[in-house]
């Protein structure tokens, strides 16, 4: 009876062994004709596993797994480009990579929806300041105009005049018509305003 124990015992253990090794050879063979990049791919998921792993099977006590920013990138860019990523998971859930691909997609698009324009490329700044400099009678809708014939991509009229030389004396704003009147009521009350033609065809002036 002990005989035939050991006998089944041994011949399921070699049954299993005979399998596992098939299975295996089935893998190799498979990985033969799989595409390079989906291979490499597929080592890569391996190997940050096993890396990930090892660093954390140190000391007697077993502790929670801290997983790396760029090891989360990794898994996130490789949810997104192999199929059948799920059974590689070994070491965390596959729910938990879609976790880390939701937060980075909120932290993508908090960063695109921040306040405030993007600056200008420091191209485009210099040559604001050297079109402003060479021209300074131009105004920020000039330079805008200009940049847009040239063919570049030109910010908006407020954007450009922060970057526009600014003159070491600037010039005094022009006086409108009102202020000239009051300032010089004493003196052109006389002024002719009307001009009348008479039956004659001579000017009577008011």
């Amino acid at each position: 009876m002990n005989a035939v124990s050991t006998f089944m015992l041994s011949a399921g253990y070699v049954l299993g062994a005979v399998w596992e090794l098939a299975r295996y050879a089935a893998q190799f063979g498979w990985a033969l004709l799989m595409p390079k990049a989906v291979l490499a791919a597929r080592l890569m998921a391996a190997e940050s596993q096993l890396a990930v792993g090892l660093n954390g099977s140190g000391g007697g006590r077993r502790r929670r797994r801290q997983f790396s920013p760029a090891f989360r990138i990794l898994w996130v860019v490789l949810s997104k480009l192999l199929d059948g990523w799920e059974d590689l998971v070994h070491l965390m859930r596959p729910e938990t990579v879609k976790s880390w691909h939701t937060r980075a997609l909120r932290l993508f698009w908090r960063w695109r929806s921040r306040p405030g324009r993007p600056p200008l490329y420091s191209e485009m700044q210099q040559l604001i300041r050297q079109m402003s400099a060479e021209n300074p009678l131009w105004a920020p809708d000039r330079i805008r105009d200009t940049l847009l014939l040239l063919g570049y991509d030109a910010p908006c009229a407020r954007t450009i005049r922060k970057y526009m030389v600014k003159p070491r004396k600037p010039r005094p704003q022009s006086t409108n018509w009102l202020p000239f009147l009051r300032n010089h009521l004493d003196v052109s009350w006389a002024i002719d305003f009307f001009t009348i033609n008479t039956l004659g065809f001579h000017h009577c002036e008011w």
